[in-house]
Formats: C-alpha cells, sequence, structure tokens
C-alpha cells in the first residue's frame, strides 16, 4: 500500500513539474497565459516521451526490464529535478515581466453552480468506476500478459506472452519500439505493484485525470470571453463525460475503451492526446501542440490507426492558413 501511494505521487510530482516547466517556457514566447491543468496533462505527455526514450535504448541494447529501469528512473529524476529549479527561475522571470491585472468579480448565477456540481459528480462517477475496474474490458489487448512475461523473464520480447513460447521469427521493430509495455514494467519492478492492480487501477486513473485535465484547459480556451464562462464550462466538461458513458454501450465507437481499457494507447489517444493538441491549437501554442501527435507515434499499434492526430494537426493549419489568405484577400479589396 506505501509503495503504491508513492508510486502515484511519483507520477504526479514529474508530471506536475516537468509539465508546468514546459507550459511556462511556451508561454514565455507565446505570451499566453498556462494553468495547472494544462501544465499536468503536459507533464503526462513529457513522461511518455522519457519513457520511449528509455524503452528505445533498451530494447536496441540488451532489451533487459532491469536496464529500462535504470534508464527511466535516471531521465525522470533528472526531468522532475529540472522541471523544479526551470519552474522557479520561470516562475520569477515571467512574474517579473507581468502586471497584476484588476478583474472585477462576476456574479455566479445559479445554473452555472448547478452543472458545475453535475460536472463534478459526473467526473468523479468516471473517475470511480475507472479505477476500481467496475468495466474492465482487455478483449483484443495483450498488455497485461506483456507486462507478466517481461517481469517474468526479465527480457522483453524474448517469449510469446500468448504462448509462452520463445518466438521464433521475432516482433517488427515497429512493435517493439512502443513504450508502453516497458513502462508499466519499469513501474510494477521498481515498485513492487502487481501488473493486474497497475493496468486495471493505478494507470487509467492516472491517464483519466490527465485527460480530465485536459479537457478543462480545453474549454477554458472555447469559452475565454463568453457570458457565464463557467456555465459554458460546466455543460462541456457534462457533454465529454457523457460522452465515455454513451461510448461504453457499443465497442465500435472510438471511446469505449476509455472506461474499459484506458491503459492502452488507443484510449490514451482520444481522451488525452487530442484534447490536450486541439487545446494547444486553439490557444496558438503550436510547437506543443507536436507533443501529441509524437506520443501518438510512441503508444499506439499500427492496426489499431497511427496518424489521427498529425491529420488534425495538418488539417487545422491547413484551414487557418486558407482563413488567414481570405482575411488579407477581403483587407485588401
Amino acid at each position: 500500500m506505501v509503495k503504491t501511494i508513492i508510486l502515484i505521487l511519483f507520477l504526479i510530482i514529474v508530471s506536475a513539474f516537468s509539465g508546468r516547466t514546459l507550459m511556462l517556457l511556451s508561454g514565455v514566447f507565446s505570451k499566453k497565459d498556462t494553468d495547472l491543468f494544462s501544465s499536468f496533462s503536459a507533464g503526462t505527455l513529457l513522461v511518455i516521451v522519457i519513457s520511449f526514450i528509455s524503452h528505445l535504448v533498451t530494447v536496441m541494447g540488451d532489451g533487459l526490464v532491469s536496464t529500462e529501469k535504470r534508464y527511466s528512473g535516471i531521465l525522470m529524476v533528472a526531468a522532475m529535478s529540472v522541471g523544479y529549479f526551470a519552474f522557479v527561475i520561470l516562475t520569477v522571470i515571467k512574474g517579473k515581466k507581468e502586471k497584476a491585472k484588476k478583474e472585477e468579480k462576476a456574479k455566479i448565477k445559479a445554473s452555472s453552480v448547478i452543472f458545475f456540481l453535475i460536472a463534478t459528480v459526473l467526473s468523479l462517477a468516471a473517475f470511480i468506476t475507472i479505477v476500481n475496474g467496475v468495466r474492465v474490458n482487455s478483449a483484443g489487448d495483450e498488455t497485461l500478459e506483456t507486462v507478466v512475461t517481461f517481469l517474468r523473464g526479465e527480457k522483453m520480447y524474448s517469449i510469446d506472452p500468448l504462448t509462452g513460447s520463445a518466438y521464433r521469427e521475432g516482433l517488427p521493430s515497429r512493435y517493439k519500439i512502443l513504450c508502453l509495455p516497458g513502462f508499466y514494467s519499469v513501474l510494477c519492478e521498481a515498485f513492487g505493484t502487481s501488473p493486474a492492480s497497475l493496468l486495471h487501477s493505478i494507470m487509467p486513473g492516472f491517464w483519466f485525470a490527465a485527460g480530465l485535465c485536459a479537457m478543462i484547459a480545453l474549454s477554458k480556451v472555447l469559452f475565454a470571453d463568453a457570458k457565464d464562462a463557467l456555465l459554458k464550462r460546466s455543460v462541456f466538461i457534462c457533454a465529454a463525460v457523457l460522452f465515455i458513458f454513451a461510448a461504453d454501450l457499443s465497442s465500435y465507437a472510438q471511446g469505449f475503451m476509455i472506461l474499459s481499457a484506458m491503459w492502452t494507447g488507443a484510449a490514451i489517444r482520444v481522451w488525452v492526446l487530442i484534447p490536450f493538441m486541439l487545446y494547444c491549437l486553439f490557444d496558438r501554442r503550436y510547437i506543443v501542440a507536436l507533443l501529441p501527435v509524437l506520443c501518438e507515434a510512441f503508444i499506439c499499434r499500427t492496426q489499431y490507426g497511427v496518424g489521427f492526430c498529425a491529420c488534425i494537426y495538418a488539417g487545422y493549419i491547413f484551414f487557418m492558413l486558407i482563413l488567414n489568405r481570405r482575411r488579407k484577400c477581403s483587407e485588401a479589396s
């Protein structure tokens, strides 16, 4: 129990400091404000990047779980340390440049409070459902078997997790470089957590919280200048969470795996990567918006589709260029 708490705190601290530093750094150049929600979501994506780097180096080397644990631990502690000091420095620099703004407090309507409470209750209901593993459905996914095989054999991709025998022809490199199974194995090895508990409870809760933070940040950008912003943002969160419960009715829905298999790359893409990328695009943080595009390639298998984030990014830039060109033409005429 104690090690599990330490694991959760470790993930939260690494994500919080590294993500906050990234968003503050992007805010220095884009002159945009940042908040804790977008920072935490960005930090979870940086965790994926760190895991991919350590996993790639390990797979190209001896392939031992202990080796990846060493590399991943060094990189995460370094990211946490550098992130903390950079966070302090950037906070001081940004604080000196910004002038305090006095904002008038708008009266909060009763309807805004009601929908805010509804959004909170729905989010908690979804979080509790995911963490308790009530709707776990691992059909077609062998992540748990892969993690267990890694821990037993201490070497990655040497034994087929479905048959228990050695690979005859091996695996394509495209599948071997996917970092989630190695990342989960490292967490189990380092903190002594059981693979089933990690995959069906801890990590789904972690990824769901990251996606919810991304949704909250996205709602702030969408309704920044709107009247009754709290009401509209609450309704937006309610709609997003209800989308999860509605998608649970069919396995063909994109959001089906959010409640049932939040540890998979496809679920992380739908609930975390795409909302965070949309937030970055709408907030004009175009460089940071490339981070979800990279993470998708690090965690999603080819048969589940790779390129959703890249297509959304390219489509957004394309339409923005068209709109800017039409605006310039209308101003010139």
